[in-house]
């Protein structure tokens, strides 16, 4: 019998081994895959709401499912559309206006540090970073034409995984359930809810927020006079999405586009965004936000700071929201636990 054990943990192992080095071998392969399946199921559960008040209309389970497809899709490409070109329009213009301004920071900067005996050629390296940065990224989008096709097709092969798992989201359910001890799925089916009401729940609020402290800062940037404030607004709003970093990094080009202007205006540029982070903290996220999708601030800012140096944009994007669906899946489990008879 411990001859069988010793082999059997021995397979284990082996097996684990291989299947270890494989990931790491197509690691890239397995991401894009994972990327794929987790954009299908991230766009079903959104959509699943539509999908049941389509159905409870009279509409079948496949008219429905492509209804809310194509209405997402609808909605992407008319928030691309929209605000896509005049992103690029005036962001171009916004960098061509605040370089002289960094420019001169840049001296005053090289200027200070001569007083300590460090000498720095400041003067229009700002302009030469950028220009290089501009050659150079036009040269990476001209190389990067295959890989953007391939980001194109996994998302359309995301909308299309997303169609068949709204049309058959009741079968994929049942079959996962068969996969389970029977004593095991109803806490799977709790836990599968609590997950998907908290993580709604977190991506409404966040959303609505962030509408919020963009639509805020453009009214108030532009009660100021600050040109290009609906573009800084919506930089803001957008950055909102970044949690504790986000706006740090938006509130950059609001305070070099007012610089120009004086100390005064751009004192009241800073003192609206402290404001309005103020009102979105205190009043407006609690607001939006029900307390059982809300964490700890200091989980927040490890989290964040975890995930983002190990997976980057992407760490930093995600890590609430993995957050918030570990405790509610810990949360359902425990109950499911605690209840009698289970």
């Amino acid at each position: 019998m411990m001859e069988i054990s010793v082999k059997r943990l021995a397979g284990r192992l082996l097996l684990a081994a291989v299947l270890a080095l494989l990931i790491i071998r197509y690691r890239s392969e397995i991401w894009g895959i994972v990327t794929v399946f987790a954009l299908a199921g991230a766009f079903s559960v959104m959509l699943v709401p539509l999908c049941i008040r389509l159905e409870r209309r009279g509409i079948g389970p496949g008219a429905a499912a492509g209804l809310s497809l194509l209405l997402l899709i609808a909605c992407v490409v008319l928030a691309f559309s929209a605000f896509v070109p005049y992103l690029i329009t005036h962001s171009a213009e916004l960098v061509r206006r605040i370089t002289p301004t960094m420019n001169g920071l840049l001296g005053h900067g090289s200027q200070l540090l001569a007083q300590f005996g460090f000498h720095i050629e400041a003067t229009g390296e700002l302009t030469r970073l950028l220009a290089s940065s501009m050659s150079a990224l036009t040269t990476r989008l001209a190389r990067g034409g295959v890989a953007f096709a391939t980001q194109a097709g996994r998302l359309a092969f995301s909308f299309v995984l997303t169609y068949y798992f709204l049309c058959d989201r009741q079968m994929l359910v049942s079959h996962l359930l068969l996969l389970l001890p029977l004593r095991w799925r109803t806490a799977f089916l709790e836990a599968m809810q609590g997950c998907g009401n908290a993580v709604m729940g977190y991506l409404c609020g966040v959303l609505k927020t962030s509408a919020f402290v963009g639509g805020a800062t453009a009214l108030g940037l532009a009660l100021l006079g600050v040109r290009d404030a609906l573009l800084l607004g919506l930089f803001m709003g957008i950055f909102e999405l970044l949690p504790y970093v986000g706006p740090v990094l938006a509130s950059i080009p609001i305070l070099l586009s007012t610089l120009p202007q004086g100390i005064y205006p751009s004192a009241l540029a800073l003192a609206l965004v402290i404001a309005v982070q103020q009102v979105e903290g205190n009043f407006v996220s609690p607001y939006f936000t029900a307390s059982s999708t809300s964490i700890d601030p200091l989980t927040a800012v490890v989290s964040v700071f975890v995930l983002g140096s190990l997976f980057g944009l992407w760490g930093i994007l995600l890590a609430v929201p993995l957050v918030v669906t570990a405790r509610s899946l810990l949360w359902s489990l425990r109950h499911a636990q605690l209840q009698p008879g289970r």
